[in-house]
């Protein structure tokens, strides 16, 4: 590639980190307590809000669409950002279904239930072979769903969500 600015599709991202070390920051609790400066110097991919507390990554996931009408503004600043068919920007990747696991995203990815599966997926595309996660907790803390606190939409997650993610990610992580 000539430049950053040629990556448009997911075709143009299989196999660019080669033998690479990734850090992926989730949104889990723990994140808060964090010291992320040493990311500075890494490669690094956010997942869904992670841009409220990291703004500077080079690679960020979205799955969320009710994030691209709350944060429109740090959406558009993310150099690149991975997400499903039919959101208004982003590099669009075809949803295959929840379970499964896709080696080709030009074909499309599984969800796994949670962001943290399909960024695995990608990440593993882009040829990374050490992927770190910070912030992937899979448990509320003191009422907290997330680092930025309570997020609604999660609150049912430790009973219905968790066990499911936690499966996938393990099938990932085989």
């Amino acid at each position: 590639m000539s430049s950053e600015t040629a990556l448009t599709q997911i075709k143009d991202f299989k196999g660019i980190h080669a033998g690479k070390r990734l850090f992926i920051l989730a949104s889990g609790p723990s994140l808060a307590d964090l010291d992320l400066s040493p990311l500075s110097r890494r490669l690094v991919m956010g997942l869904n809000r992670s841009f409220l507390t990291y703004p500077d990554t080079h690679y960020h996931c979205c799955m969320d669409h009710r994030l691209f009408d709350l944060y429109p503004d740090l959406m558009k600043q993310a150099r690149f950002l991975f997400t499903l068919e039919g959101r208004p920007w982003g590099i669009p990747i075809q949803l295959l279904g929840s379970e499964g696991w896709s080696w080709d995203l030009e074909n499309g990815v599984y969800s796994g239930y949670t962001i943290s599966y399909l960024a695995l997926q990608i990440a593993v595309y882009m040829g990374f072979t050490q992927i770190i996660y910070l912030g992937l907790d899979l448990k509320h803390r003191d009422g907290h769903t997330h680092f930025f606190g309570q997020d609604f939409h999660s609150r049912n997650h430790p009973d219905k969500e968790f066990p499911k993610m936690k499966k996938m990610l393990e099938y990932g992580a085989s």
